[in-house]
């Protein structure tokens, strides 16, 4: 199964990092960090709705969407900005718009950090993104209680939920018949 990890976090080694890669080492797969990509914001022009491909020459149509349409699934992970997810995550999911009917039936995880509030409204907006483009959501998505560095290596809860969506990711790809 071709499983892409997405980090929406800005910061090196960062919470969000250690839980997606904790996932990604039950599952398998490949880690990108969103920040290392030039990714445009989205234009709202609809051209990509006319022509079938969006305008926008950068890293989000010439490596991310391709890395997104080859996937089986997509675990997505972002911290929690101003009770919502990173802008980094908001613009890449804003130019999957081109994209849109080509992710159905895709498993998604999601996983967010953030201080005790606003993680609900993160994995909201994450599992939006997996339902406008009819994907399965593995389940309702992780929440991680951390700030400092590390720190989420004390929240046990989050640690065993991450290991619970590694696995039922893969108990999903063996219903869907995914190789």
């Amino acid at each position: 199964m071709n499983i892409l990890y997405i980090s929406g976090s800005p910061r090196e080694k960062s919470n969000t990092d250690i839980l997606l890669k904790l996932t990604m080492s039950i599952t398998g797969g490949e880690f990108i960090k969103l920040i290392e990509y030039n990714i445009k914001t989205c234009l709202a022009c609809w051209a990509c709705q006319k022509d079938g491909e969006c305008p926008i020459e950068d890293e989000m149509t010439e490596k991310l969407i391709p890395m997104l349409l080859k996937s089986d699934a997509i675990v997505i992970g972002s911290p929690v900005f101003f009770n919502n997810i990173s802008a980094q995550l908001k613009a890449f999911i804003d130019r999957t718009w081109c994209i849109k009917g080509q992710l159905r039936n895709k498993i998604g995880g999601a996983i967010v950090v953030g201080r005790k509030y606003g993680e609900e409204s993160a994995i909201t907006a994450i599992n939006a993104f997996f339902l406008k483009h009819d994907m399965i959501p593995a389940n309702r998505g992780v929440c991680g209680i951390a700030y400092r560095e590390r720190e989420i290596l004390n929240d046990t809860e989050a640690i065993e939920a991450t290991k619970r969506l590694g696995k039922r990711i893969l108990e999903l790809g063996e219903i869907l018949e995914i190789k």
